[in-house]
């Protein structure tokens, strides 16, 4: 119990790169998940990603760092400098947009693509709440099971591909204990079980993309 391994290792992950095929676009999320003692965190902003830096570097246990290369290049997670004394607690969500008909789980660059799926919902008449969970192990049970039981609908979207994928585990772990708050069973808009090709038409058709959101948000709200 006293041993400590203060280690930060940044990684550099996820696709939407137009061309980056399977060697630069796979997510692979669930490989560091997967491993207990490690804590994971993925930020989808500038602002999370400076919080999140310094609470890893200041913890006593080994932290992967994931790092969104689309990420880089995107001026929608641009903000201010918060500060050199800015952190963000490990296992705490963020509530990037409030809603009450239906609740989207997310992280990393499907934070954007769940924002952009909800304005177009909105323009239906329908709230959609979306949390980012920013890290990833641990995650925050906690916000997630006080949105669905407000809204009474989930649906998971992650970039890591659908079958054994990170947000197989959110999706099941909101079946599991919040089944008697659900009106429509968990939804899942994730990558299609191939590895990302370097063609970018064929990797906009393999990863999560908002019109896909959109159409799986309309099939949970419809149940």
């Amino acid at each position: 119990g006293n041993f400590k391994s203060p280690m930060v290792i940044r990684v550099a992950s996820g696709g939407y790169l137009q061309g980056g095929g399977v060697y630069h676009s796979q997510s692979g999320v669930n490989l560091f998940t997967h491993l207990p003692g490690l804590h994971v965190v993925m930020p989808a902003n500038s602002v999370d990603a400076a919080g999140l830096l310094r609470t890893a570097i200041r913890c006593d246990d080994p932290v992967i760092f994931l790092e969104h290369k689309h990420l880089y290049r995107q001026p929608h997670g641009k903000a201010p400098y918060p500060g050199q004394d800015y952190t963000i607690p490990l296992g705490k969500a963020r509530l990037h947009r409030e809603g009450e008909d239906i609740t989207i789980v997310t992280y990393g660059a499907t934070v954007r693509r769940s924002e952009l799926a909800a304005r177009e919902l909105e323009k239906e008449g329908v709230s959609v709440e979306i949390l980012d969970l920013r890290s990833l192990s641990p995650w925050d049970h906690e916000a997630v099971a006080a949105s669905v039981k407000k809204t009474n609908r989930c649906l998971v979207v992650y970039e890591d591909n659908i079958s054994f994928g990170f947000g197989a585990e959110i999706s099941a772990w909101v079946a599991d204990h919040l089944f008697d708050w659900l009106d429509a069973p968990v939804g899942r808009v994730a990558a299609i079980d191939t590895p990302v090709p370097y063609q970018p038409d064929s990797e906009d058709f393999v990863l999560p993309q908002s019109e896909d959101v959109a159409i799986e948000l309309r099939r949970l709200l419809e149940y």
